[in-house]
């Protein structure tokens, strides 16, 4: 499937994903899933939902794509994850998003290349569906402070929750860091009803296409 190149502010279908694979009703998204192990695995554990990944390294998506076996109701597309979210996705469409230890870029000089921006962390809270949630985990203090701060304030409440530790998902590193002990913060951020509408934040990006299968 081609995504196809789209003009100036125009998004996707709200049931775009779905047609991907016919069948399935709900939508997740995994937001820079790198080898995309959750995606997959999450897809053949659950036939009744499209899990989507968008990771911005080629060569992740390449790797990604290479693994034998893939699910029908996986897809993967090579994308900044963060501008997908905020200028292509259909309000009310995603049933979940998962962001499983975004990269801190710990220099403050970087800190403007963070996933969760106060524009993305809105446009997240537009695009899920009411009773949606942003699932977060990371080990970095201050890095959950801010990604906290911003979806709370985008208007999605925060709630305890633990992601399975036996979850076949997991990353090496995210198995590695729980079998030490770590402290991870682990939480999911609810839309609990819909949301007013939110100002735009920026103009328009640029159209953009990537391709899929």
């Amino acid at each position: 499937m081609y995504l196809g190149l789209l003009d100036e502010g125009r998004r996707l279908p709200a049931a775009y994903w779905l047609e991907s694979a016919p069948g399935t009703r709900r939508v997740e998204v995994e937001l820079g899933p790198g080898t995309c192990r959750f995606v997959f695995e999450s897809a053949r554990r659950d036939d009744n939902t499209v899990f989507v990944g968008l990771e911005i390294q080629d060569r992740m998506v390449r790797r990604a794509l290479a693994s034998p076996g893939l699910p029908d109701n996986a897809c993967v597309r090579q994308a900044d994850a963060g501008w997908v979210v905020e200028h292509l996705l259909a309000e009310d469409s995603i049933d979940a998003f998962h962001l499983y230890f975004p990269d801190p870029w710990w220099k403050k000089k970087h800190h403007k290349r963070r996933l969760v921006t106060p524009a993305v962390a809105v446009a997240l809270a537009r695009t899920l569906r009411p009773g949606g949630a942003v699932y977060l985990v990371t080990d970095v203090t201050p890095l959950f402070a801010e990604i906290a701060e911003r979806l709370g304030s985008a208007g999605l409440v925060e709630a305890a929750w633990q992601r399975d530790p036996d979850c076949p998902g997991q990353s090496s590193y995210e198995r590695k860091y729980r079998a030490q002990g770590r402290k991870l913060y682990e939480r999911r951020f609810e839309k609990v009803e819909p949301l007013r509408a939110t100002a735009s934040h920026g103009d328009q990006a640029q159209a953009m296409a990537f391709a899929g299968d």
